[in-house]
Order: C-alpha cells, then sequence, then structure tokens
C-alpha cells in the first residue's frame, strides 16, 4: 500500500515539475516574440526613414528623355554635402 502511494506521490511531483517548465518556456516564447517584434518595428521605422532621403529619379520628359541635363558632371551627393565638401577643400561654399 506505502508503495503505490510513493510511486503516485513521485508522478504528481513530476508532473508538478513539467508543469512549472512548461510555464517558464512559454513565458520566455512570448518575452522573445515581444523582442522580436520590437525589433522588427525599429528596423522597419528606420528603414522608412532612409529610404525617404533617397530623392526620387526625375520623370522623364515628353520624348522619353530627361527633361533636365545637368551642365557640371555631379558627385551623387545632395546639395548640402556638395556645399560641406567644398567649404572643407577651400573652395567656395554656394552651389551653382
Amino acid at each position: 500500500m506505502f508503495k503505490h502511494q510513493k510511486t503516485i506521490e513521485r508522478l504528481e511531483d513530476s508532473c508538478r515539475a513539467l508543469t512549472h517548465r512548461v510555464e517558464d518556456l512559454e513565458r520566455a516564447h512570448k518575452k522573445l516574440g515581444l523582442e522580436w517584434e520590437e525589433l522588427y518595428d525599429k528596423v522597419r521605422h528606420q528603414m522608412s526613414r532612409m529610404s525617404k532621403r533617397v530623392p526620387a529619379p526625375p520623370a522623364p520628359g515628353p520624348n522619353g528623355l530627361d527633361s533636365e541635363t545637368p551642365a557640371e558632371p555631379t558627385t551623387g551627393l545632395d546639395p548640402v554635402s556638395e556645399g560641406i565638401l567644398r567649404r572643407r577643400a577651400g573652395l567656395s561654399g554656394r552651389i551653382e
């Protein structure tokens, strides 16, 4: 009789331990899911900010050619960056 009682108590202890482990794993899984969502939101926000910085290409003219042809070669920089580089090089800070 006592032999069966000890076996039942051990099984109950094992079930409780497994229940606690499952609860811990569920909490850890939920925490990782929230961390992933937060990281995804941060990266998505940063990528949208970066995409807004890139200027849109000019629309083609009526005959399919670019409407504006640059008079001087462009370096691919925005006007502010070009002005900064010119000032550093000792040239005029104005953009013509």
